[in-house]
This record gives structure tokens, C-alpha cells and sequence, in this order.
């Protein structure tokens, strides 16, 4: 069996996808806070938990509190990212 750090360049080649979709996802949401909606969400079908994982991780350091919600057949899931649950505000 090969060394792991053989497979290096499988690994960097799916990351270096995950940006650019998670890069777009970003956008979406940016976007959708741009035109001033309070709430946006995107829909997952059959995506990679290592994107989920990713887009999820970079809109908590961001200082948003997105939620993952449903995982119903067919691998769809939900992400919701509300303004006012991020700044903590009751409405």
C-alpha cells in the first residue's frame, strides 16, 4: 500500500473544490443580507459533509449561527442563517 502523503494531491484537488463551492454558497448568502433579507438559506442535495462542515465553520467565524436543519431522503439538508438569531436579538 502507498504512504498517505501520496494521495496528497487527491486531497488538495477535492479542498481546492470545496472552496470554490463553498466560495459560491457564501455569496449566495451575502447576496440574499445585501438586498435585506433577515433570513437566507440554502438547500443541500446529496452534498459532501466535508462541504456542509466547511460552509458551516466559515459563517461561524464570520459570527453567524447557522443551523443545519432535516436530513430527509435523498441526502437534503437544510442551512438557514438568520440575522437576528446570529446577533441575538428577539424579534
Amino acid at each position: 500500500m502507498k504512504n498517505i502523503s501520496e494521495y496528497n494531491h487527491l486531497i488538495e484537488k477535492e479542498l481546492a473544490i470545496y472552496k470554490l463551492d463553498s466560495g459560491k454558497i457564501l455569496e449566495k448568502f451575502e447576496r440574499k443580507f445585501n438586498k435585506g433579507s433577515l433570513v437566507a438559506i440554502h438547500h443541500f442535495n446529496n452534498a459532501s459533509p466535508e462541504l456542509i462542515g466547511m460552509v458551516r465553520t466559515e459563517l461561524e467565524e464570520a459570527g453567524f449561527k447557522p443551523e443545519l436543519i432535516g436530513n430527509k431522503p435523498g441526502g437534503h439538508i437544510t442551512l438557514r442563517v438568520s440575522l437576528l438569531k446570529s446577533t441575538s436579538r428577539v424579534a
